[in-house]
């Protein structure tokens, strides 16, 4: 049974469509990421999750009950949420997630160790006790991540979580969402545009572009107009396998990139670009290169690759692919 499954939303905000998803199962006991652009839609898909906002039309099942109208009160205390920009009310940290267990109806006896159990989650046990006005960004959204969970529900929703915060507390964040997703039971769903932190920390993504739901990679994402099989940017000409005169994004796979000192001859590739190496990135069995042609490409090579090119920042280096490479929706 998945956490949901969504069957032909749409949101439109006055003429604008914001959300269009034929179909979309999340996974129960995993972690899923949102992940898109600014604009992309995740904060509405996130609202639709928490049921704080209802779908222009569609339907979202929620552990296989349709919902048509509202939750009940059962389904509620099974979704914890924190926003964006989450706050919290006067008092203490240790007062807050009181008050969110007197919401939810938990039996006082409960309140103690539900408590305890939220704050070693979130390793907010030194300062349960501090004024949330006195709270850190990173140690608030760990405290509206405690007064979420304290009541121990199923699925937790984190709208753009690690936004506004530094490494250290991005880190500690991570720590927290992985501690939660591994309890038993538990369901996570995180938005965020960094693919990377996507992988590190999800079982598995969800790519949004414009409001819908796409298997494109989002690495190398563009928008622009096609024109006979060649899709423009205003900064390049990409050739593409089709025609499609509608579409208005297209996507490479970076693993689809090949990376040259020189430009290359006798290929069929009609795609090739020069440009600067701009970052040189080691990743998990690979690495990842950032050159500017006027756009920004991802490409991934091997560490043997990369020694055998001898490649530094600042180098020229051409980039091609093939038209088939490119996904054009």
């Amino acid at each position: 049974m998945s956490a949901y499954q969504l069957n032909d939303i749409e949101v439109r905000y006055g003429q604008t469509k914001a959300l269009e998803i034929g179909s979309l199962a999340l996974a129960t006991n995993q972690s899923t990421a949102l992940l898109g652009e600014n604009g992309a839609g995740k904060s509405t898909l996130m609202h639709l999750l928490a049921f704080i906002q209802k779908p222009d039309a569609g339907l979202i099942h929620f552990q296989g009950e349709a919902v048509k109208d509202t939750l009940s009160s059962q389904q509620r205390q099974k979704i914890g949420f924190v926003s964006q920009q989450p706050y919290l009310l006067t008092g203490s940290i240790r007062d807050n997630l009181k008050l969110a267990l007197k919401l939810q109806h938990i039996p006082r006896h409960l309140h103690q160790p539900f408590i305890d159990e939220a704050l070693t989650i979130v390793n907010l046990t030194d300062l349960s006790d501090q004024d949330a006005a006195t709270l850190s960004g990173g140690e608030l959204k760990r405290a509206a991540i405690a007064r979420a969970i304290v009541y121990q529900p199923d699925i937790l929703l984190l709208d753009e979580p690690f936004s506004h915060l530094d490494q250290r507390h991005i880190r500690q964040l991570e720590k927290t969402i992985q501690m939660f997703a591994q309890k038993p039971g538990k369901t996570v769903v995180f938005s965020t545009h960094d693919r990377l932190q996507a992988m590190a920390i999800a079982d598995n993504s969800v790519n949004l572009v414009s409001g819908r739901v796409t298997s494109a990679p989002l690495l190398n994402l563009y928008h622009g107009h096609c024109h006979q099989q060649q899709f423009n940017t205003g900064q390049i000409v990409v050739h593409v396998a089709e025609n499609k005169s509608e579409a208005r994004h297209i996507a490479i796979d970076p693993r689809e990139i090949i990376i040259s000192d020189q430009p290359l001859e006798h290929t069929s590739m009609l795609n090739r670009f020069q440009g600067r190496l701009i970052q040189i990135a080691e990743e998990t069995g690979h690495i990842r290169l950032l050159v500017d042609c006027g756009e920004r490409f991802h490409a991934i090579i091997t560490p043997t690759s990369l020694n055998k090119l001898a490649l530094q920042l600042g180098d020229t280096v051409w980039l091609s692919f093939k038209a088939s490479a490119v996904s054009i929706f």
